[in-house]
């Protein structure tokens, strides 16, 4: 992770840049949230966020959507509690 921009491979196998813009422990499981990376021109302010799945220490781990919509949400306000407590 350079400059805090990770590649990830989107559902057709192309690579796509996402800066990291947390990573957080929230209910027992490290959550990163990112934004897509895109030209100077366009603004993003669509917030993903993904889970780790496996140790996070080891090169075994990766990065997975949360499936489970209810526990997106209380990761979802928990980062934006989080944004809120850093920009105060």
């Amino acid at each position: 992770m350079e400059n805090n921009i990770i590649i990830l491979e989107d559902e057709n196998g192309c690579e796509v840049e996402f800066e990291v813009i947390d990573v957080f422990e929230f209910e027992g499981v490290t959550y990163f949230a990112l934004l897509e990376v895109l030209p100077e021109e366009m603004e993003n302010d669509e917030v993903l966020i993904m889970q780790v799945q496996g140790d996070i220490d080891s090169e075994d781990a990766e990065l997975v959507m949360v499936e489970d919509d209810a526990r997106l949400e209380r990761a979802f306000n928990e980062f934006l509690r989080r944004d809120e407590e850093n920009n105060d």
